[in-house]
């Protein structure tokens, strides 16, 4: 086993984690689960764990070059987009003002301060699906003020 997955990823400390994991795995099966072929059985789960760990890495790789992307000193915007960053932002503050209380701070705690809806509900003492149709109806009305021509 442990050559098998050494031949996929090369000599590397995770080696012996997949292998210890295929066999944790099979332990943690179902009780009375058949099992045709052991020696497939094992090593397509080595497989899997193999393939699970490149897509992991993958991601972690892209999610490292966005985080390189996003604190690569930005071109400063042209006067024009300053303005108009400026107009939008007076916009959208005009029409958080509009909105009934309730909405804009269920709003605001799930858009800003990134709440998920139930803790959200939790925190207000009022039910998911409210703070749903509040998100909603904030959402809406937002896109209405600030909508370009």
């Amino acid at each position: 086993m442990r050559r098998f997955v050494a031949s996929r990823i090369g000599q590397d400390a995770d080696v012996d984690d997949i292998v210890q994991e295929v066999f944790v795995r099979f332990a943690r099966r179902t009780p009375g689960e058949a099992i045709e072929r052991l020696d497939a059985y094992l090593f397509q789960t080595a497989a899997n764990l193999i393939r699970d760990r490149a897509r992991h890495r993958q991601v972690r790789r892209e999610a490292a070059a966005e985080t390189e992307d996003a604190s690569a000193p930005q071109r400063p915007a042209s006067p024009e987009q300053a303005l108009i960053d400026r107009q939008t932002l007076a916009l959208v503050r005009e029409a958080l003002a509009d909105l009934p209380e309730r909405t804009r701070n269920v709003f605001l705690l799930h858009r800003v301060d990134g709440m998920r809806h139930q803790d959200i509900a939790g925190a207000l003492n009022m039910s998911v699906s409210t703070v749903e149709k509040d998100v909603r109806r904030a959402m809406a009305h937002l896109t209405r003020r600030v909508r370009r021509p």
